[in-house]
Formats: C-alpha cells, structure tokens, sequence
C-alpha cells in the first residue's frame, strides 16, 4: 500500500509518521488517510537521537536513554557550522550525520512496510534559511534520499491540527509552541487555504527545554517556561499584530504536566483557544507526513511538494534505487 513518511528529528528522540492511501472499497473511501505513528524501536515507538557505528561501518540509533562514548548527538542543530563533528574516529559534517538519520529512518520503515515510501518529509527548525537547507539537500542527496520533502516544524504542526479540525485552513493567525528536548521554538503562522500557508515569524529559544523542565516542582517548571511565553508574545507583537489577534495557540513537543504548565501561561497571556493533539510528542512527524501527501490519484512522478510559502525540495514517486532495507548509510567523512 502506498505510503507518506513523515520523519521528526529531535535532540532525544526521533519519531516517524504515516500516511496511507486507502483503495475505494476500504473504509474512509479513496484518498490518503490519518497519519499514523510507526514504531522504530524494538520496544519503543520512538529511537534516541545519538547515532553510533556497529563493527560493520553501519551508521544506527544508540539505546534510548543511553549515550555511548562513542555515540554523536545535537547534529540537527549543528548544521551550517563550519565545524565537522567527530564521529566513530572520523570528523563527520553535521548535515551528513543528519541525512544518516533520516536514511536509517526510510530503511527501518521500508522493512516494516514491506515497500518504500512515494514521498519522505522531513521536519526542520522554522528559522532555517537556504544555506541549512541547501547544506541539508545535499546530505540527503548522498544518502540517496534525494526526493525528499523539508517541512518547517511550524507548517507541520499546523497541518497536524488543522486534519484534525482543531485549526483553521484558511484565514486568521495562529500561534504555534513547541517545547523540544533542549530548545523551544515559536512561530506566527497565517493560513490562506487548505495546504497553503504562510509563515509570518519564527524564532527559538536554546536553553529552555523538556529536559531542563522534567522533574521539577510546579512552580519551578513555571519559571523555567515563562520566557519561552514571553518570547512568543514578542514575536507577535514584532509583526505588528496583539495577543487577541490570534485565532489558535498550537502546542507540540510536551505531554503531561509540563504541557500543562504551558496550557496554562499561553492562556494568561493569550485570548485565543490553547489546544493540542493527543499525542503532542508525535504531532511534528504526524504533521510532516500529512504536509508530504502528493495529489490523490497520483499524477506521475511528483516534481513538489505543497506550494506554501515554506520551504521545500522536488519530490520523486519513490526512494530510488531500490535496495534491502536497513543495509547502508552514506555519509562523508571531512578531514580537518
């Protein structure tokens, strides 16, 4: 069955999404269905970030919850730094260690799919310009992933929200949070109709994250968050607009009593709805793959992705070559 794969890389954690194309006489009728999350782990639907070499010079995700002398992590957010990262005896370009992840990531659920994706989307920080993505184009290209979609983080959760009706598709501003491992990313997004949107504004925030937040008492967690509330009110207010003007609050990346936490200071701040998905740790890859959809039926190869003002990179109708699935990653190496 044809499939969208939709990739989350995080600084923890990497999680993977798809969508399916229904046949007439299946339920939901013809066209592609819900994004589903796929699990990538042995025992967790979701594998560490950290990257490590087997024996056999296969590139593979390190145990969650474990980081081995001679794993390499934070490479996603090291691409564009001139400065490669040693790696398994070696000095890798981040880009490179980047497009690794994503390939295992193909490989992995093209062995549980039994087939490869029609498309690949990969999510990225909002605030990337064209030097990153051209740096990360070309990663892919080596990885031979040469097909893929980049998705911004924000258009991804937009597009998770808006299929589930939680967003407008056309008209008003949403506001999107997203608190990461390490970082916390927002972004002004206005949407003009179905699949196509326009992003407004984008910025981050590199020292607050889940990982600083985990653990601590209700008020602590508070004020650990508070700037990354603060900074999207900011953002707002740098494009000329106010905090009613929102039609939505969008929230990914946390669960639980973090997201809460948060729930609860965007709300004070903002006079819009604050919602989330069920499953906000998932809403990145699920987005992704819902913004990779090529056109139901397919029209041919696919030359794009969705037209939006969001970055994205020409589309083929399958991973090629063919290959056995979870065999070979490229990457190349940079001496110094």
């Amino acid at each position: 069955m044809s499939y969208v794969l939709g990739i989350d890389i995080g600084v923890g954690t990497v999680k993977a999404a798809v969508c399916r194309l229904a046949g007439a006489g299946e339920p939901g009728g013809s066209g592609w269905g819900p994004a589903q999350p796929v699990s990538l782990g042995a025992r967790s639907a979701v594998v560490a970030s950290a990257l490590r070499m087997t024996a056999d010079g296969t590139v593979v995700p390190a145990e969650v919850g474990r980081h081995p002398a001679d794993a390499v992590a934070g490479y996603l957010h090291r691409v564009g730094d001139p400065l490669p990262m040693f790696f398994a005896g070696g000095y890798f370009p981040a880009h490179g260690l980047t497009a690794a992840m994503a390939r295992w990531v193909v490989d992995r659920v093209w062995e549980i799919m039994g087939e490869p994706p029609v498309r690949v989307a990969i999510a990225h920080p909002s605030g990337w310009g064209a030097g990153r993505l051209g740096l990360l184009q070309a990663g892919l290209a080596e990885a031979d992933l040469m097909g893929c979609v980049l998705v911004t983080r924000a258009r991804a959760v937009v597009e998770c929200h808006q299929a589930a009706g939680r967003a407008p598709t056309a008209g008003g501003l949403l506001g999107v949070y997203r608190l990461g491992g390490s970082t916390a990313e927002v972004s002004l997004v206005a949407p003009q109709q179905p699949g196509r949107m326009e992003l407004l504004a984008s910025a981050e925030l590199s020292d607050v994250g889940g990982f600083e937040v985990d653990g601590r008492t209700p008020a602590d967690a508070r004020a650990l968050i508070r700037p990354t509330v603060d900074l999207a009110a900011a953002l707002v207010h740098s494009r000329g607009y106010g905090t009613g003007d929102l039609s939505a609050v969008l929230i990914a990346g946390v669960d639980g009593a973090v997201c809460t936490y948060v729930s609860d200071l965007l709300t004070a701040v903002f006079q819009a709805p604050v919602v989330r998905d069920p499953q906000p740790r998932m809403t990145v890859a699920f987005g992704a793959a819902l913004a990779g959809r090529p056109p139901v039926p397919p029209a041919g190869p696919a030359v794009a992705g969705p037209t939006d003002a969001f970055a994205v990179l020409p589309a083929a109708s399958q991973i090629a070559p063919p290959r056995p699935p979870v065999n070979r990653v490229a990457v190349r190496a940079e001496t110094r």
